[in-house]
């Protein structure tokens, strides 16, 4: 028995990508800028994708071979660089949009064969009108906001509940973290003196960037925040201090999961939507409480600034542009305003 928990613990652990995971990087090496032998747009761009290796993390790296494999291969085949024109670029951004995918979807696709196209023309490998063709013009749909006072009942709720997964999801609502975030929060990141939370690193799954024979088609990755602002620390909302101090474990354990192997996003988002059922609430993404967070903060003339350094931001204007969802309250009272 023994035995066999330790090859399903291995066999789980292979599963796992770290960041720190060094024959991920060794295995590839960037090309040359100049004198690379391509003359398709298929050889273009897997040139291009090999050269960001080292450059990009990993999760990154998955989302433009995703775009690369599911979008633009299949459409331009085997094209020789030579036959791209105007004409070919904007029948593919046509087609693309006319596919019926998400919105974030086609703006991935964009951007990722308009960067094809640039380091095309910095290889000399095409010409650069091509870059004129290349828009990148996509609505952004807008999010489903988890307003703070919609999720009062489950509040109380959860604070009933008493469990680890129920104080976990009050401290997003709180704090307006992230999925996988609260994914990688240790028990290590946990100060109960200054009662604040350090955010060091965050999971998500990713196609298997290195899949060897027997390996999963995908890996949980375990890698630092998106960028350096995402390395933050953040105050408890301090009714949830003391009954996380009463749940407390080993500082190296993972906090949703109780030991060091950590759970997933999905897991989480499954868990979250019983509970918005249970609490007779409308359907939602896990996400909305980030953006309900955000907007009540905004909404109560918290300065712009704060807001961003708590969710991380590079920029406030991501906090505005896609974190500000305008209330019924606030259109009424600029109408009630005007004479």
């Amino acid at each position: 028995m023994k035995e066999l928990n330790k090859e399903m613990q291995d066999s789980r652990l292979k599963s796992v990508l770290e960041e720190t995971d060094v024959h991920y990087l060794q295995r590839y090496q960037n090309n040359e800028k100049h004198g690379i032998s391509c003359n398709t747009l298929e050889g273009l761009a897997l040139t291009w994708l090999q050269g960001r290796y080292g450059m990009i993390k990993k999760s990154t790296y998955s989302g433009y071979y995703y775009c690369m494999k599911m979008h633009i291969l299949p459409y331009f085949g085997t094209m020789s660089l030579t036959e791209l024109n105007g004409e070919a670029v904007l029948a593919f951004m046509e087609n693309i949009q006319q596919k019926g995918l998400a919105n974030s979807t086609v703006r991935s696709v964009l951007v990722v064969f308009k960067s094809i196209m640039k380091y095309g023309v910095q290889t000399n490998l095409i010409r650069r009108e091509i870059l004129v063709y290349c828009t990148v013009s996509c609505r952004r749909t807008e999010s489903r906001a988890l307003m703070i006072q919609e999720t009062l009942e489950m509040k109380e709720y959860l604070l009933e509940k008493d469990t680890i997964f129920s104080l976990a999801i009050l401290l997003c609502r709180g704090t307006g973290i992230r999925i996988g975030e609260l994914c990688g929060l240790k028990w290590e990141d946990i100060d109960f003196t200054s009662n604040t939370i350090s955010i060091r690193r965050t999971i998500s799954r990713i196609p298997n960037p290195d899949p060897l024979e027997g390996q999963p088609r995908t890996v949980l990755y375990i890698r630092t925040p998106k960028s350096h602002t995402s390395m933050r620390e953040i105050p408890i909302p301090q009714y949830l201090v003391q009954p996380l101090q009463n749940k407390r474990k080993e500082k190296s354990q993972y906090i949703l999961t109780g030991n060091e192997m950590c759970t997933e996003p999905r897991n989480v988002q499954k868990k979250f939507k019983t509970i918005l059922r249970h609490c007779n609430m409308e359907d939602c993404n896990f996400h909305a409480m980030r953006h309900g967070f955000a907007t009540a903060c905004l909404e109560k003339g918290i300065d712009c600034k704060t807001v961003s350094s708590i969710l991380g931001h590079a920029s406030t204007r991501t906090t505005m542009d896609f974190y500000l969802h305008t209330s019924m309250r606030q259109k009424k009272d600029c109408i009630d305003a005007v004479d």
